[in-house]
């Protein structure tokens, strides 16, 4: 799911670690909690398998030193100044330069790849392909519309019943009439997705957009 996510953003734009860190937090509201510790680990494997790249070092913005009229105040802005962007040792080392990432060839093999995995029961996932699935064909996006839409038919054809004669709880009643209800919601929605796609001209790339 990481992967999916980092690919797909970066195909969108060339990002560094921080920027990309805060997409994926606002990704589709899924408040994914994503540590450096986890992001910088994930792009190290893609940039080894050759599906990232670091394309630049965009240099950090100084902030900037006000001119306070006082040299005590002046002094301790510039070293506000030094310790945000990180410089050690003599001055005149100027601020880190942010590794600035961008998508390869072969990963926007492999993004293509991961939308149209024909496994289409991960719930949190879906979403994501959805979000990135410009990258299909129209076909392909139809195939991944309809493929989730027989696994969701599947599971409301499988949602037990209440039992006849027997007390249910309220509030276990109330769950599986909200289970109904948000599955009867997302198939209607992949309804219109479906719907919409066969209606368009054939592989417009103006329909699907990132602007």
């Amino acid at each position: 799911m990481l992967e999916l996510a980092i690919l797909g953003l970066l195909d969108e734009n060339d990002l560094h670690g921080y920027e990309l860190r805060k997409r994926l937090g606002d990704l589709l509201g899924l408040r994914l909690a994503i540590s450096f510790g986890s992001l910088y680990p994930a792009l190290g494997r893609l940039e080894k398998a050759g599906l990232v790249k670091a394309v630049s070092n965009r240099p950090a913005p100084a902030p900037r030193i006000p001119m306070s009229g006082s040299l005590a105040g002046e002094l301790a802005a510039f070293g506000a100044q030094r310790r945000a962007a990180g410089v050690t040792g003599r001055v005149g080392r100027g601020v880190r330069g942010k590794k600035v990432y961008g998508i390869t060839d072969a990963g926007r093999q492999r993004l293509v790849q991961l939308l149209a995995d024909p496994d289409v029961s991960d719930d949190k996932a879906f979403p994501l392909r959805v979000a990135f699935c410009r990258n299909l064909p129209q076909a392909g996006r139809i195939a991944l519309f309809e493929r989730r839409r027989a696994e969701l038919a599947q599971r409301a054809a499988q949602q037990p019943a209440d039992p006849v004669g027997r007390r249910v709880n309220t509030y276990l009643r109330s769950l599986r009439e909200r289970d109904r209800a948000a599955l009867a919601a997302d198939i209607a929605w992949l309804d219109r997705l479906i719907a919409d796609e066969k209606a368009a001209p054939a592989d417009d790339p103006a329909t699907h957009s990132t602007t």
